[in-house]
């Protein structure tokens, strides 16, 4: 990869970056070449070559996509307030939107939705069968018992991440990749020291959007801003109410981990609020005896 390509790379991701900050506004092609720093005129078809869909395409994938999965996670709120919430001026250009993007109106799109979650809690409170939770970010347990009464799993005040990443986008455990490149990148730039920590930040709902197009950005933690290039760039993490499951498990285990914490978050009094779900990695799992990772899960909350 040439200084130039990097550069684009790094003003696309500067731009998408921007798009999740601001999904609500009105973005215009002219706001956002301006922040790519490029001329209108070629903003778009450059956008599109390097992330593989139309700028606006993409805008209203992201938008409608947060929507359904608020229809999800808020299931009293009136669909005209979460339309509203995700930039939606008009219901019926919501509702049409909605149709197109999922063949189903939402009032069918939420019954199908926690029907799926109420058989599977009701499945797992009577014998711990598998199954999928649809409110978290994965889709099986084996038997989990007094999840509300677990040790490992509080609300808690996180702290600000300043961090440096490079972005994912494709199935979770494929995320590796993109760790190996960052820590290539940073080690000669003296940022891989004893206190650094990773961290995974989930962009994407995969119970709304397709697993190849689920983001995920590979992470550092920083004490500064970073001058950053190409793929690498700044991003942050804000100070807040989470709740936290701590576990020591291997790469099978986070399917069950995810789980534990939002089981035990419908039992909290506390719901998913808006922010950006992610993991803090406290070891190197590659030097743990057993290949563990000490991980950290920590998903905004809100009161219910």
């Amino acid at each position: 990869m040439n200084a130039s390509h990097r550069e684009y790379i790094y003003r696309i991701n500067r731009v998408i970056d921007y798009i999740d900050n601001h999904l609500t506004e009105d973005l215009t092609v002219a706001e956002l070449a301006s922040v790519a720093n490029f001329s209108p005129y070629h903003f778009h078809r450059i956008f599109s070559a390097f992330v593989g869909e139309p700028l606006y395409a993409f805008i209203k994938r992201l938008k409608v996509e947060k929507a359904a999965s608020m229809l999800i996670n808020f299931p009293e709120k009136p669909v005209n307030e979460i339309a509203w919430d995700c930039g939606y001026k008009s219901d019926s250009v919501f509702c049409r939107t909605f149709k197109e993007h999922f063949g189903m109106n939402t009032a069918d799109f939420r019954k199908c939705k926690t029907d799926e979650i109420r058989k599977i809690r009701q499945s797992l409170s009577k014998n711990g069968k598998p199954g999928a939770t649809g409110d978290g970010y994965v889709c099986s347990v084996e038997t989990i018992k007094n999840i509300s009464q677990m040790k490992n799993i509080r609300i808690q005040q996180q702290p600000a991440l300043q961090l440096v990443y490079t972005r994912h986008t494709g199935a979770f455990d494929q995320i590796g990749k993109a760790y190996g490149k960052l820590m290539q990148w940073a080690g000669p730039r003296g940022l891989i020291h004893p206190g650094v920590k990773t961290v995974t930040i989930y962009h994407d709902d995969p119970t709304v959007t397709e697993i190849e197009k689920l983001r995920q950005s590979a992470c550092i933690t920083v004490d500064r801003e970073v001058k950053t290039e190409g793929e690498f760039g700044n991003i942050s993490l804000p100070e807040g109410k989470y709740v936290v499951g701590s576990f020591e498990i291997g790469p099978e285990g986070f399917t069950d981990a995810w789980n534990q914490v939002c089981l035990w978050l419908a039992e909290s009094g506390y719901q998913p609020a808006d922010g950006q779900p992610y993991e803090l990695y406290h070891n190197n799992h590659e030097e743990h005896p057993e290949k563990k990772f000490i991980v950290d899960i920590c998903i905004p909350v809100k009161p219910m």
